[in-house]
């Protein structure tokens, strides 16, 4: 027996839920249990997302619908590859969500941790009040921003988020940046490379993999767009078990 409502009763359950009805008394207007309701959600993402208290028509409720499914496929045991073919035609698009959205990018890594049986990564360190001043010290010093984070466990993009969201914050961190000359980010050695490629297997994300071996994520990609050898082997190295 079908899980789906009939095209009536969903339309006027959706009337309903619209409305600010509860599910009880909506789902009692379209003739329809509550547990039936329940089970057609299962399947029905839009009506999932409605329960949910976001209208499927609403701008952007289909951006939450795409990621929620790529979320589901990567918890699957789909690689970020496969994924991105069977839910995005192969665009690169679920990578633009992972760089502009850090929060997005850890709930990747720990359903690819979940796909693979691995336990999911400790909760990111938070940017405290001390790791803050600590930071500027050490950018104050000469370091770059992304050498500054590392020092106190930070990634950069909660970084630049805070920085986005604190004009004080950008304020000293414009200030200890011109205090010295920068040092530049080393590149990586043999010993680094190693430790990516050790840490790198079916279901972590090259970010994952990238911060356990103490590299920067955006040496890894432009390693991977000037070498193909190196991409072929990343790629091969996610998906081989």
């Amino acid at each position: 027996m079908s899980d789906a409502l009939s095209a009536r009763k969903r339309s006027t359950l959706f009337d309903g839920l619209r409305n600010g009805q509860d599910v009880a008394t909506a789902a009692e207007a379209a003739g329809v249990g509550v547990r039936q309701v329940f089970t057609a959600a299962r399947t029905d993402t839009a009506l999932a997302l409605l329960l949910a208290g976001t209208d499927p028509d609403d701008p952007g409720a289909t951006g939450i619908i795409k990621r929620a499914e790529y979320l589901r496929l990567l918890a699957l045991g789909c690689t970020p590859s496969l994924a991105a073919q069977i839910l995005l035609d192969g665009t690169g698009k679920a990578s633009g969500w992972r760089r502009e959205d850090p929060a997005f990018a850890q709930a990747c890594d720990a359903a690819g941790n979940l796909a693979s049986g691995q336990p999911a990564p400790a909760r990111a360190p938070r940017f405290t009040p001390e790791r803050r001043r600590a930071f500027l010290d050490h950018l104050e010093a000469g370091l770059s921003v992304t050498a500054a984070a590392a020092e106190v466990g930070i990634t950069t993009a909660v970084i630049y988020q805070r920085r986005k969201r604190d004009p004080a914050f950008a304020a000293a961190m414009d200030t200890a940046h011109h205090a010295q000359p920068r040092t530049p980010d080393t590149t990586p050695g043999t010993d680094e490379w190693d430790a990516f490629f050790r840490a790198l297997r079916p279901g972590v994300a090259l970010r994952q993999a990238a911060l356990a071996a103490g590299i920067r994520p955006e040496a890894v990609y432009d390693r991977r767009r000037a070498d193909h050898a190196f991409a072929h082997r990343t790629n091969q190295q996610r998906t081989t078990r």
